[in-house]
């Protein structure tokens, strides 16, 4: 890892450099100011114990503003009592903080191997009595499932992560563009998507996805390219269009993660300033 001054100033040679090389095309329009990054910790638990603690070590984290519930990691994820008790305890824990419930299922990159319609029955049991703020919907479920899912969450004033995962590469400016914004015509309140970079070019590609989606929607943007080589697309992202970063506190949930102080204060370093 990086030093906070040696992460910050390697950005700008990266930029440099590659602005000059083809076939990158940086969009050019203005983006106006927008409010400051905010920073999301995962629960990467595997027992009880262990989630409680993390909790609390975010909830006593200044710079984690959001946790997301991993439910995937969890030894018991496909025991859905457990898993909503034990909601609502990091939720009293985490206070004030929002919390995103998430099972990331093996289609996109977690541990949890589960059918279409038990994916919906599992959130729909999380939803008669919500523990979370927001919910992680994967946007290629069955589309009936996911409809149905954002419908009730709605109904029960919780907000919709829509999100997509590609561990394996990319996709094209064009296509991580569509996907967004079909993600905001399914009802999604946060847009999300993560993708593998196997080049320089390929950060600078969701980059400028992300810059040119955030010109076409109000909805918040959390876009990542992911791995070491990706890194800088954690922090770019507060000049690019988006509204969330992830960040962690021990163990990584997805390969590429900066500690949350660290990454904080770079966010803080690079923000535009609201005129």
């Amino acid at each position: 890892m990086k030093t906070l001054l040696s992460l910050s100033l390697l950005a700008l040679p990266f930029f440099a450099a590659q602005a000059n090389a083809e076939p990158v095309t940086l969009a050019t329009q203005t983006q106006p100011a927008t409010t400051a990054v905010k920073t999301i910790v995962p629960i990467t638990a595997k027992t009880k114990e262990q989630a409680l603690a993390q909790a609390q070590v975010i909830a006593n984290t200044a710079d984690a503003d959001l946790a997301e519930f991993r439910i995937d990691l969890l030894s018991f994820a496909s025991d859905t009592k457990q898993v909503i008790a034990l909601g609502h305890e990091l939720k009293k824990i985490l206070g004030n903080k929002p919390m995103i419930a998430t099972i990331r299922t093996k289609n996109e990159g977690g541990q949890l191997e589960i059918s279409d319609v038990d994916y919906g029955k599992t959130y729909q049991a999380y939803l008669k009595n919500p523990f979370m703020d927001w919910l992680d919907v994967e946007m290629f479920r069955d589309q009936k499932v996911v409809s149905e899912i954002v419908q009730k969450a709605h109904q029960k004033k919780v907000l919709i992560v829509m999100s997509n995962h590609d561990f394996q590469k990319t996709p094209s400016q064009d296509e991580i563009e569509k996907r967004l914004l079909k993600q905001d015509q399914m009802g999604a309140d946060i847009l999300k998507i993560a993708v593998m970079p196997k080049s320089k070019q390929d950060v600078f590609t969701l980059m400028n996805a992300t810059l040119k989606v955030s010109q076409q929607t109000t909805k918040p943007l959390l876009t990542m390219s992911m791995g070491q080589l990706g890194t800088i697309s954690r922090v770019a992202t507060a000049n690019m269009g988006g509204s969330y970063s992830f960040g962690m506190i021990g163990q990584a949930s997805a390969p590429g993660q900066i500690d949350v102080t660290k990454l904080k204060q770079i966010l803080q370093t690079v923000q535009p300033t609201n005129p």
